[in-house]
């Protein structure tokens, strides 16, 4: 029963079978010394049998995780379309055209060196979120990578305190700019295509700056908002919605899949 093993094998961290002081590699050898342990090896029947049953179980649970992740990925795109017209405004009384530049202000992080493990902040760096910190230069701000393959993606730090490794810090400045709808309106932006130097992407303060956008009325800004929150919630919060929802049936996932799998003789390396 193949997909018995590889269940198994998905529960073992190959990497740490690696002997080798260079590049990270498993060899044959290696991989021929891993033992697959069989429930009933005595009795092949009910051994398939049983491997068989084990097999259902995680397969259902593995399509239910699918149809979550597939239902996530088709929320997040109707989330950016009602995004991108929710934000789409025409010039009319009422709607003010405002610069990026005069909404934020723009200040590009310390550089903190990250230590090698520990801290409770998240640092943002080129590529995303690259580790934690126990100090923290900013809070409750939006930050965009500012150089590298991240280049121009826009990060959330609400209600958390954060470190910028090479990132810049979104300072809201606009009293006729709701900071949430600011951030909606940053997220919207396409800063990554404006990026100099193809090698090294790079976006300046100057790209950051320069997009103009149309502003409504305070009460059309909370009106929009309070619409993208639940979009928002939904795709992306890891307490409420569909990330939270594959978050517990991974978990139950797992914690089944290690229940059914504990056959009486134990994996082991042979000498």
């Amino acid at each position: 029963m193949l997909w018995v093993w590889y269940y198994v094998i998905k529960t073992i961290d190959l990497m740490s079978l690696d002997t080798g002081s260079g590049r990270p590699s498993l060899t044959q050898a290696i991989l021929n010394k891993l033992l697959i342990p069989i429930p009933c090896p005595d009795n092949p029947e009910k051994s398939l049998a049983i491997q068989a049953e084990v097999v259902r179980i995680l397969d259902a649970f593995t399509a239910m995780t699918s149809e979550l992740t597939s239902e996530l990925s088709m929320r997040k795109k109707q989330y950016n379309y009602y995004r991108d017209q929710l934000l789409s405004f025409e010039e009319a009384e009422g709607v003010t055209p405002m610069s990026i530049g005069d909404i934020y202000d723009f200040q590009y992080g310390k550089g903190n060196t990250i230590p090698k493990e520990g801290g409770q902040y998240p640092v943002y760096g080129s590529n995303g979120v690259v580790g934690t910190h126990h100090e923290y230069n900013s809070e409750d701000s939006p930050v965009i990578g500012h150089i590298g393959a991240y280049a121009g993606i826009v990060n959330w730090g609400k209600g958390k305190h954060f470190v910028t490794y090479n990132g810049v810090i979104c300072k809201h400045k606009s009293k006729e700019v709701n900071p949430q709808f600011a951030y909606y309106i940053l997220l919207a932006q396409d800063f990554g295509s404006k990026a100099k130097n193809s090698s090294q992407p790079f976006v300046s303060y100057d790209t950051l700056k320069e997009p103009v956008v149309l502003i409504p009325s305070l009460a059309e800004q909370e009106r929009i908002v309070s619409i993208l929150d639940k979009f928002d919630a939904l795709t992306s919060s890891i307490t409420e919605g569909l990330p939270r929802e594959i978050e517990l049936r991974q978990k139950q996932y797992e914690y089944y899949r290690d229940l059914l799998l504990n056959f009486p003789k134990p994996m082991e390396e042979t000498a």
